[in-house]
């Protein structure tokens, strides 16, 4: 459970977490940019979506557990680990970043799709 306590594990979390959640909701559009049929881009790319949301919700459900299971700091302990305006801050640009990213990716996917080449050569 220390592996759990440092501050790297977290960010690289997150950021796991925000690449992962991005890629699964955008899924369809990324099929439909490849050359799919737009209603069988969405018909492929539903489950990849939905698939993404559970993860989500089964890693949600798995950092509570783990919460739950560390063990409960002492005074000492808990005077410089305690940064409620911190920890609101990154919640914050956390969930911002899962809407953002993915958001961006599609708009840089349309505006380079002449570009970006899908075939191997």
């Amino acid at each position: 459970m220390s592996l759990l306590a440092k501050p790297s594990t977290t960010l690289a979390a997150l950021a796991f977490g925000i690449l992962v959640f991005g890629a699964g909701l955008t899924s369809p559009i990324w099929l439909i940019v490849i050359g799919d049929n737009p209603i069988q881009a969405i018909h492929n790319g539903t489950p990849i979506v939905v698939m993404s949301i559970l993860g989500l919700m089964v890693t949600a459900v798995l950092a509570i557990i783990a919460g739950r299971l560390q063990k409960p700091l002492s005074a000492q302990q808990l005077a410089p680990v305690q940064a409620p305006k911190r920890n609101h801050t990154l919640v914050h640009v956390v969930v911002m970043l899962m809407f953002i990213i993915p958001f961006l990716t599609i708009v840089l996917g349309f505006i380079f799709k002449d570009s970006i080449e899908f075939t191997s050569n």
